[in-house]
């Protein structure tokens, strides 16, 4: 057999070369799906510019060269939003668990030896409920370092590389590991000075004051009202706010009514900045501490489900 001809059933090393997927995708293609995959979450050439630190035009020249490369549009563009089209959806969908599983390693790789756990979890259960318990978790389990993020979006481990989150929703999560923590109610809620003045006595007299919205949750009030077997009332006096959080600080300062979340109340009802307005609650879903399958593996993740589940399990 001559010396120059590989053995039979074995590729050459320059064959090799060419099939290695890592080489068949020059430096400027990843930079292309980086910026697409950076707008397409976001929904702006103008924020994925800002995320990666480039131009906006940057961002434009890398996603057009890509569709070129690729022969198809990846955007429908309008004057002020971005959003994939069919085929940037498809494209999207691998990008988004790509990029999520190489960040996944990068980080495994960098907290190799050490005890972190990643959160994004949902800003009410956080300023109400786990911050202010933190302090005894981090006392008994100095060993572990949280990094904790705060969004009103649930996690998505296809797209993210959190450990785990808080997120919430009326039925269990599926494709992961999920335990319910605790149902939540929607409930009207005033400052003392609001509810003497308005003297509610149906859900229909909440039509007097102003309700304050929740942008993110536009159907609570109308949800709420249904629940109480009232029509809502004309939105003559509104606000809106982006979260529960917000819409009770707006309440306990006098701005209006709000729906506050029960079980998060407690502590604005002791110390006097809010009244519950009516007895009236509605349930709008549940809490849920969730996580991908492989990381129940995690000694940081266990550690804390563990604890997670004993602070709930303890009378109020």
């Amino acid at each position: 057999m001559s010396r120059n001809n590989p053995r039979p059933g074995r590729r050459s090393l320059s064959q090799g070369r060419e099939d290695l997927a890592a080489a068949s995708l020059r430096p400027a293609h990843l930079l292309a799906l980086q910026a697409f995959d950076v707008a397409v979450r976001l929904g702006s050439f103008k924020e994925a510019a800002g995320v990666l630190n480039v131009s906006a035009s940057a961002i434009s020249h890398r996603i057009r060269n890509l569709e070129i490369h690729l022969g198809v549009a990846l955007f429908h563009r309008t004057h002020r939003v971005v959003r994939p089209s069919p085929a940037g959806e498809k494209l999207a969908a691998a990008t988004g668990r790509a990029f999520a599983l190489l960040a996944q390693a990068e980080s495994a790789v960098e907290a190799a030896g050490q005890r972190r756990l990643r959160l994004k979890v949902l800003p009410q259960f956080a300023s109400a409920w786990l911050i202010p318990r933190l302090s005894s978790f981090l006392t008994r389990h100095s060993e572990l370092d949280l990094a904790i993020e705060t969004s009103n979006r649930n996690v998505d481990f296809d797209a993210e590389t959190f450990d785990a989150g808080i997120s919430f929703g009326p039925d269990k999560p599926e494709g992961v590991v999920a335990h319910r923590l605790m149902e939540v109610r929607t409930v009207p809620v005033g400052a003392p000075a609001l509810t003497r003045r308005l003297k509610l006595r149906t859900a229909a007299d909440l039509g007097r004051g102003v309700l304050i919205h929740v942008t993110t949750f536009p159907a609570a009030w109308p949800l709420w009202f249904k629940h109480a077997g009232e029509p809502a009332p004309p939105a003559t006096r509104a606000i809106s706010v982006d979260s529960f959080v917000a819409a009770l600080q707006a309440a306990e300062r006098g701005a209006g009514v709000a729906l506050a979340l029960e079980p998060f109340i407690g502590e604005s009802e002791r110390r006097g900045a809010i009244r519950r307005l009516l007895p009236v609650g509605h349930v709008t879903g549940s809490y849920w501490l969730v996580h991908p399958p492989g990381a129940q593996r995690s000694r940081a993740l266990q550690t804390f489900k563990k604890w997670l589940l004993a602070e709930l399990a303890k009378p109020n």
